[in-house]
């Protein structure tokens, strides 16, 4: 009988924390890490609950966006640290990468022409979009046939608008990605080959999105598109187009969020990018 009644009352908290989860935007969700049961964890996951950004009170603790386990500011920022300098490392000794005089990754010299693909993709919408999602390295010269990230999504040097890590005034609000500023309906490519692990639409916060996994634990992730070209389960190479730039979900204005993760850690993607990469501001 108590187990039966421990298992009715544990459908009834799950019934009941999912339905309210159902209601919660990333700045009404005061809790942190241990306060979240593996319940609430599920509830906020098929809510639809993206993480973009973490934003921390004065007192350093995580008051939104911390479904994960480093509840305290100066944790998050250690650990990012920790991250991108292991990654650094990495694209140094495995992947043929430079360091220039400002210390900046220089990626291998095969690619970065920048051209416009020398065979047309078809329309996004078109059923024979499939046919193209192999040897798009060779239509498109602005990427090289990778296995990790490698390059601008967008195929040419774009403004950074919010670069990855701390972004606000105060320092309390991090960012697991990078925006480059991008007009509505600018086409986006894969970066390096892989495959689509999910496709979102209509998220509150990534709006319309996907991510992809790569070689080697890397996988990459995009948000607040204008419309999509693939579906969850797709292979694709470097170069295959993969949507078009938009305004949807969290946004202030048409911009492409575009995150690298290293076994499921979001990383500083201006390692993956090429140098020339500057920031700017774009007024909305």
């Amino acid at each position: 009988m108590r187990l039966k009644m421990m298992a009715f009352l544990s459908i009834g908290l799950f019934c009941a924390v999912a339905a309210r989860a159902g209601f919660l935007v990333p700045t009404e969700f005061p809790k942190v890490v241990d306060d979240l049961s593996f319940i609430d964890r599920m509830a906020l996951r098929s809510a639809d609950y993206d993480i973009l950004e973490s934003v921390y009170d004065e007192n350093g603790n995580c008051v939104s966006g911390c479904a994960y386990a480093m509840p305290k500011w100066e944790d998050e920022l250690a650990a990012a640290e920790r991250w991108n300098r292991l990654v650094h490392q990495e694209l140094i000794d495995e992947y043929g990468y430079t360091e220039n005089d400002d210390g900046e990754l220089v990626p291998p010299t095969d690619y970065n022409t920048y051209e416009q693909p020398t065979v047309d993709f078809p329309s996004i919408s078109s059923a024979s979009y499939v046919a193209y999602n192999q040897n798009c390295a060779i239509k498109n010269s602005s990427f090289a046939n990778s296995d990790i990230p490698r390059g601008n999504p967008l195929g040419h040097i774009a403004c950074i608008t919010s670069p990855f890590g701390p972004r606000s005034l105060f320092g309390r609000v991090f960012h697991y990605g990078m925006d480059f500023h991008s007009v509505i309906g600018t086409p986006v490519y894969a970066p390096a080959n892989g495959v689509v692990e999910w496709v979102c639409r209509g998220s509150k916060s990534c709006g319309n999105g996907l991510q992809i996994k790569h070689a080697n634990g890397y996988s990459t992730r995009y948000c607040h598109f204008e419309s999509l070209a693939v579906k969850k389960g797709d292979k694709l190479s470097a170069g295959c187009l993969i949507g078009k730039s938009g305004n949807t979900g969290q946004s202030t204005g048409p911009h492409l969020h575009y995150a690298v993760l290293k076994n499921g850690t979001a990383v500083n993607p201006r390692d993956f990018i090429e140098p020339e990469h500057r920031s700017c501001y774009i007024k909305k």
